[in-house]
């Protein structure tokens, strides 16, 4: 049970180390929390969105990122120029300030339970995967996508259901099935949809199904 939970302790310290909170508020030049913004780093598919303090929670901002603000017909972009956190306030819609809070950096992860949620559930964009200097696509999608991995050689969304059978996940490019990701050039592709529910497939589709488009005009080779 002590080794169980030191292993446990050990991961989650690994997990902080290599996973950088990003806290931030907005919030009115009278102090009223800004709820239901959405905040989004410019070419990323995640997002946060604000809560009922005005309170919002991102992970890993790269510190020449630009954060994009939406709501309603609010709309407006802030560069992080390395910032660690960012306190923002608003008069009619528009930026007053914003600035570095030594306060909400201190927060941690314990400042928004829910920091980031998908913008398309299981859906990345080309821009997002090209972000992380990867040149290789199924590289960049393994540091991606949760639960991805490469078992004996083979991808795997949904981990080795058979000993004997194949496990990985059905493959389509612009709606051409494939059986391997080596051939599609990252800087082809507009987007990638992954779902681990392939049932419309059948039993082809038990171990899931990854989507990936092409930027238009572009044909694979």
């Amino acid at each position: 049970m002590v080794i169980l939970v030191a292993s446990a302790y050990v991961a989650s310290a690994q997990q902080s180390a290599k996973d950088i909170p990003f806290n931030g508020l907005i919030i009115s030049e009278e102090g009223y929390a800004i709820q239901k913004m959405k905040v989004q780093v410019k070419g990323r598919s995640r997002h946060a969105v604000s809560d009922k303090q005005g309170r919002f929670g991102l992970t890993n901002v790269p510190a020449d990122a630009i954060l994009q603000f939406s709501y309603k017909k609010i709309k407006f972009e802030l560069p992080v120029n390395g910032r660690r956190s960012m306190r923002v306030i608003l008069v009619d819609g528009s930026v007053k300030s914003a600035e570095e809070s030594q306060e909400l950096i201190d927060t941690g992860y314990g400042h928004v339970k829910r920091r980031e949620q998908s913008s398309n559930s299981g859906v990345i964009t080309g821009e997002e995967l090209r972000s992380l200097g990867q040149m290789d696509l199924q590289e960049a999608l393994l540091g991606l996508v949760p639960g991805l991995q490469l078992v004996n050689g083979e991808l795997t969304l949904r981990g080795s259901t058979s000993i004997n059978a194949s496990s990985a996940p059905l493959i389509f490019v612009d709606g051409m099935e494939t059986t391997t990701l080596s051939t599609v050039s990252i800087n082809q592709v507009e987007s990638v949809s992954v779902s681990r529910d392939g049932s419309m497939y059948g039993a082809r589709g038990a171990n899931g199904v990854i989507h990936i488009a092409l930027i238009k005009g572009v044909q694979n080779e």
